[in-house]
């Protein structure tokens, strides 16, 4: 992860990140379903973490961002709860022979993976974590071709948060899409109502159509058992904004 990310500010991050009471819900019940032992990795400042603790489950909580698992730790602090947090990279990480009924990288986080020997670490890391009737469970939005075409030159709002010292504070974006990498090169633009730009962050997104999902998945050794549209766990089709995968090493049992 390159320095002057956007985890290097959790503060600033948690505010693009508000909470979704529909996306807890999917990943406790979901999690609740397989037994009680969840890892969840790119866990960030604990905002999936926490509530799978609070409902009851044995969670591990994994990130690289050591600023992330520091939040995560003072928002744990703040609810009494004692958080088992591990520094790793999703691609390629051994926790000592620990399974998990459940492996979670909820938000998006896996479209942080880019090339085709990110996805075998990943896949292949997270299936040595796996029970013996474990799941994979993930969500990544479905690339939308109109935004991927923008203009990379054209500055886009995409919100307007409050932050406790900043006050009120703009964030717009630029995006330039690599058609053969599938990586969009996002800039975040910061403005307070003092300074304009005061942070401007990069981040690369990795888009993944969904014909190509199951075979990425297939690439580290797992296989693609569900898919759903949202969180209502409502089927995939043609307007889905959500590829919500349930993952394993088997068949369904």
């Amino acid at each position: 992860m390159e320095k002057n990310s956007l985890y290097d500010r959790p503060d600033l991050y948690d505010l693009m990140a508000p909470r979704d009471p529909m996306l807890e819900q999917f990943y406790v019940e979901i999690a609740r379903e397989r037994g009680g032992r969840v890892l969840d990795l790119g866990c960030g400042s604990g905002r999936l973490t926490i509530p799978l603790a609070l409902a009851g489950l044995e969670v591990v909580g994994g990130d690289l961002s050591a600023e992330m698992l520091e939040r995560a730790r003072g928002r744990a602090e703040a609810r009494a709860l004692e958080l088992d947090l591990v520094q790793l990279d999703m691609r390629d990480f051994d926790l000592g022979g620990r399974t998990f009924d459940t492996v979670i990288v909820a938000m998006n986080s896996v479209l942080h993976l880019h090339s085709i020997d990110d996805f075998r670490g990943f896949f292949g890391s997270v299936g040595r974590h796996l029970s013996p009737n474990g799941r994979l469970v993930f969500d990544a939005f479905v690339p939308n071709v109109a935004m991927l075409s923008c203009d990379p030159n054209q500055r886009q709002r995409i919100g307007t948060v409050v932050h406790p010292a900043l006050g009120t504070v703009t964030v717009e974006e630029t995006l330039r899409y690599e058609p053969l990498t599938q990586v969009s090169h996002v800039d975040w633009y910061w403005s307070s109502e003092t300074e304009k730009d005061f942070w401007k962050v990069p981040l690369q997104m990795r888009s993944i159509f969904p014909q190509e999902m199951p075979l990425l998945i297939a690439s580290g050794g797992l296989c693609l058992i569900e898919r759903y549209g949202n969180f209502d766990r409502s089927p995939f089709g043609a307007g889905s904004l959500r590829q919500i995968c349930v993952c394993g090493t088997g068949p369904v049992t």
